[in-house]
């Protein structure tokens, strides 16, 4: 048991633990997160990778990095905002179908003064699919993912 924990964390440490190369192939203009040795953080778009630095719009204002600084590298992993809503849609559309079946159902059955067939169904499944877009949509994606760590 104790073995299979340190193999886990060697092989956690091992994914994150990546070399300068990793660095160098990343997309110029992609979001990063870099951590430095004096303890700033900065979150900007890539400018530049070379052996000895690293350059990075920051706040407007471009920040060169010594290689030697740089303790941690992240990138911003993509975004699903499309995906999420349209599940949300499928999940809403399809909870507010259950309900206005639901009220259907219980509703009036003979003699009512104001009847109107699968109202709820009519009001509920596109209500319900609304909501789960909105929701869908919200919903926070595209995580930070470590590339970099110094040794």
């Amino acid at each position: 048991m104790k073995l299979a924990l340190l193999l886990l964390a060697f092989a956690v440490t091992a994914a994150a633990d990546a070399n300068w190369a990793t660095v160098k192939s990343l997309t110029i203009g992609g979001e990063v997160k870099v951590s430095s040795a004096d303890g700033k953080s900065y979150r900007g778009q890539l400018q530049s990778v070379t052996d000895e630095s690293l350059v990075i719009l920051a706040a407007n204002t471009q920040q060169s990095l010594p290689r030697a600084q740089v303790l941690k590298i992240a990138t911003k992993g993509e975004s699903h905002r499309k995906r999420n809503a349209l599940i949300g849609l499928g999940i809403g559309a399809g909870a507010g179908l259950g309900i206005g079946a639901g009220v259907d159902h219980g509703g009036c059955n003979t003699n009512c003064f104001f009847k109107i067939d699968n109202i709820g169904k009519a009001i509920f499944t596109p209500l319900g699919a609304i909501i789960g877009t909105i929701v869908g949509v919200a919903w926070p994606t595209g995580n930070w993912h470590d590339v970099y760590r110094a040794k």
